[in-house]
């Protein structure tokens, strides 16, 4: 009869085991609509009221699949909410002729959160989910703390050279026309680090020029404009992982401090531009430390 109970028991546990969802991919998806019609595509693991949460923002052209490492370290956190979403425009979420601006993505960020009762999150955001984070923090009445990882930003302080916004208008622009698939083909092959693996350029590469040419266009034509980049700074405790692979000014450790006077700052030297994806057990365990912290 104890043999026969523990069998039972054995075999439930392994049901149990078998029902988590193990890849991204395996987790429910979730919508909200926003604006009456623009359906926000987010998945939650460990859905619970009293857990501290994670936000994760995806970059431009991507989708909540290039956090999957994070999930797989992150899963088995019964403490931690986890929260995944597709910008509008991006992955499964709808993809609207609207202005995609920072303050309509920090919109649908709000939604999601405030949908599922979410006051706080640790905000993680990836390339243009970096301004994206920021924006929802600086505009929203959720706080918490910031992750950047290699956030892309445009300064504006009084000192910029007609050169500097000739060239970030320009780069605004570069997406306009009936060759952007081919722009983007370009500048996802520019996001490679020498030590970059294939699977991840693969990746980018399999995803990003799939982007539709109005989103693109509408998303990189507002992301650099002046009146979103504010030299407001950021209180709350942030963390910055960087890469030299992106160009970063020999300043760039200074002009964070300014943004983020409570700063936990790392700077790579031959990592690409996907570092959460490259490099996922450093990425991953300085995640932890700085939720310890």
């Amino acid at each position: 009869m104890k043999r026969t109970v523990l069998y039972l028991l054995f075999a439930l546990l392994l049901v149990g085991c078998a029902s988590q969802p193990q890849i991204l991919s395996e987790l429910k998806s979730e919508y909200i609509t926003i604006d009456d019609s623009i359906r926000v595509h987010y998945k939650i693991m460990n859905s619970q009221a009293d857990a501290k949460t994670i936000c994760f923002v995806h970059g431009f052209g991507c989708d909540m699949n290039t956090w999957e490492k994070q999930f797989e370290a992150f899963r088995d956190e019964k403490d931690l909410q986890l929260v995944f979403i597709d910008l509008p425009g991006y992955g499964q979420s709808d993809k609207p002729h609207v202005d995609y601006t920072l303050d309509f993505f920090a919109h649908a960020i709000d939604e999601v959160l405030k949908a599922n009762r979410i006051q706080d999150a640790i905000f993680v955001g990836h390339s243009l989910g970096t301004p994206v984070c920021r924006q929802t923090l600086m505009t929203t009445a959720h706080k918490g703390a910031l992750v950047d990882v290699d956030g892309v930003y445009c300064f504006y302080d009084g000192t910029e050279t007609p050169e500097y916004v000739e060239a970030v208008n320009q780069f605004g622009h570069a997406f306009d026309g009936e060759n952007c698939r081919e722009v983007i083909t370009g500048f996802v092959s520019s996001l490679a680090g020498k030590d970059t693996p294939q699977e991840i350029n693969d990746y980018a590469m399999s995803v990003m020029p799939e982007t539709l040419q109005y989103v693109a266009s509408s998303t990189m034509q507002h992301l650099v404009e002046k009146k979103w980049w504010p030299n407001t700074q950021i209180s709350l405790p942030v963390m910055v992982i960087c890469t030299q692979n992106s160009g970063l000014d020999p300043d760039n450790k200074q002009k964070m401090q300014r943004l983020y006077p409570n700063l936990d700052y790392t700077e790579q030297t031959t990592c690409g531009h996907f570092i959460h994806m490259e490099q996922p057990d450093m990425f991953n365990e300085k995640l932890k430390n700085f939720l310890k912290s």
